[in-house]
């Protein structure tokens, strides 16, 4: 599935069977336990080698110099409290930052762009959902029914096919991108209460960003789990993570 225009993450191989998403027994955890569960479902296996980004492999430091890579657990209280920030004015969201001046005006014009995607109800959530599951079946289809041959190689009845799989791909990538764009003002209530950690809000916001398209990537919506929970997550996940990332750099003075 491509990724959307804003933000554009790097491309990604495709992952492998524990990364998949997969229906779970309902247990008497409650939604809570559950919600944990599907969340971090593959990473017992996985918890040594595992990256969330599937970055290319660091150079060795010392245990000393390594700082721990960051595995977030959920706060529900912090979920509730991104919930209702939903409903606030853009503008509202930043009153309380304290960067001012010309660095904060990159940030009013992100909120300003991204205050024209309209909020979505929870059934425009699952259909958007559905149509991207089925725009990667499509991609998948589609790939299979080529398979390496040249339009001028098929039958009138492939192409056909061929049509009607490019139309289900294509709107499987216009709800990719209206499911990540309708949610970018979660990433900025998730990000300004990491400022002060390391990284300016704008880096926050695009590193929360990550977050938002890997959440959007591995959603399941059959689940019946709320979008915006699972993303803050995932926001979660990405910030903590690059902010790890930054107190790891080795910094030179300019002066050397």
């Amino acid at each position: 599935m491509a990724k959307p225009i804003q933000p554009t993450p790097d491309n990604e191989e495709p992952e492998d069977d524990l990364d998949v998403i997969v229906p779970l027994p309902r247990r008497a955890g409650g939604n809570d336990s559950e919600l944990d569960e599907y969340i971090h479902l593959g990473e017992p296996k996985r918890a040594q080698e595992e990256d969330l980004f599937e970055e290319e492999p660091e150079t060795a430091e010392s245990e000393e110099d390594a700082a721990p890579i960051p595995r977030i657990e959920r706060d529900t209280k912090l979920e509730e409290e991104i919930e209702q920030e939903k409903y606030v004015p853009i503008e509202s969201l930043i009153a309380d930052v304290q960067e001012v001046g010309q660095s904060l005006d990159p940030v009013r014009m992100y909120l300003r762009d991204i205050g024209r995607h309209p909020l979505l109800t929870a059934e425009e959530e699952m259909d958007l959902a559905e149509k991207i599951r089925l725009g990667v079946e499509g991609e998948e289809k589609l790939e299979t029914l080529l398979h390496g041959r040249t339009e001028a190689e098929l039958s009138d009845e492939e192409l056909d096919q061929k049509d009607e799989l490019e139309l289900q791909v294509a709107q499987g990538r216009n709800a990719h991108n209206k499911l990540a764009q309708s949610n970018l003002r979660l990433v900025v209530s998730v990000a300004k209460r990491y400022i002060g950690r390391g990284l300016n809000f704008l880096d926050l916001i695009q590193e929360g960003n990550l977050g938002l398209l890997r959440a959007v990537d591995k959603f399941d919506h059959t689940l019946g789990f709320k979008f915006s929970t699972y993303a803050t997550w995932w926001i979660r996940q990405a910030i903590s993570r690059a902010i790890a990332d930054q107190a790891r750099t080795i910094r030179i003075p300019v002066h050397m």
